[in-house]
């Protein structure tokens, strides 16, 4: 889901921003106290290619196999920022608490659930307290159908809607501008076995812009992810390597 606090900070991330987190994947399989990642960048000499680390995140749980803290660091093992988890009851994240090396804070999301524990809001706030956005929450049973965006003045930024099948699996998500003009609309293909195997993009023309696809290895892991653009050419290109327990040890893009 879309944060306006957070866009300032993911801007340059692009469209592959919103298209694909592997964040849920990545977690060690058993019990683990933490685990490090660390993303690398490509560097060349003399026809040669170096991997070079740039950044490092560490994730931390608690005795319940909650996330607890997520931290990133530099190389040379400095902290840049911290992420804090706070739950609820059902294990349902209550809140979640951004601050600096100095242990500023920076940003705040709080949630609010209804009285069948469903969020219904979700709160954002500066590192003063001040609200700066609002997201409400509709359902149909058990699935999210309605997600609207309001800023801190209470006026309409944006809006989505989620369709499922008999399976309650997602098929159509649609996101909309405050104007009610349609900004995406996403379709959801799903492979025999219930795998998700494509998302396709399409904008308020109907054209699509964009083609990702999932494919896995035999043992039912993902192994790549790619995306394409409205040409049909490649964009992006992920590959994943497991090791014997079905960890995710390596990324390569």
């Amino acid at each position: 889901m879309k944060k306006v606090l957070l866009s300032a900070l993911i801007a340059t991330a692009g469209f592959l921003a919103f298209a694909f987190d592997d964040s849920p994947f990545m977690k060690p399989n058993g019990e683990p106290k933490s685990y490090t990642q660390t993303e690398f960048t490509i560097s060349t000499k003399f026809g040669d290619y170096f991997r070079i680390p740039a950044v490092r995140y560490k994730h931390t749980f608690n005795d319940a196999g909650l996330e607890i803290e997520s931290a990133e660091y530099s190389v040379a093992g400095q902290l840049a920022t911290k992420i804090v988890y706070e739950y609820a009851a059902d294990k349902q994240i209550a809140s979640q608490s951004c601050y600096d090396a100095d242990g500023n804070l920076f940003w705040k999301v709080c949630s609010v659930f209804d009285k069948n524990g469903k969020k219904a809001e979700e709160n954002e706030y500066d590192s003063k307290g001040a609200l700066l956005g609002k997201t409400i929450y509709k359902y149909e049973g058990s699935d999210t159908i309605d997600e609207t965006y309001y800023n801190s003045r209470g006026d309409l930024i944006w809006k989505n809607t989620y369709k499922y099948n008999t399976e309650q699996k997602l098929v159509e998500n649609c996101a909309y501008f405050a104007n009610g003009t349609l900004d995406v609309k996403k379709i959801y293909v799903y492979a025999p076995d219930g795998k998700l195997a494509e998302i396709n993009s399409y904008n308020h023309l109907n054209e699509q812009v964009a083609r990702e696809v999932n494919i896995y290895n035999t043992e039912g892991l993902l192994a790549e992810y790619a995306v394409y653009g409205p040409d049909g050419k490649r964009r992006t290109r992920i590959f994943y390597k497991y090791d014997a327990k079905k960890n995710v040890i390596k990324q390569t893009t």
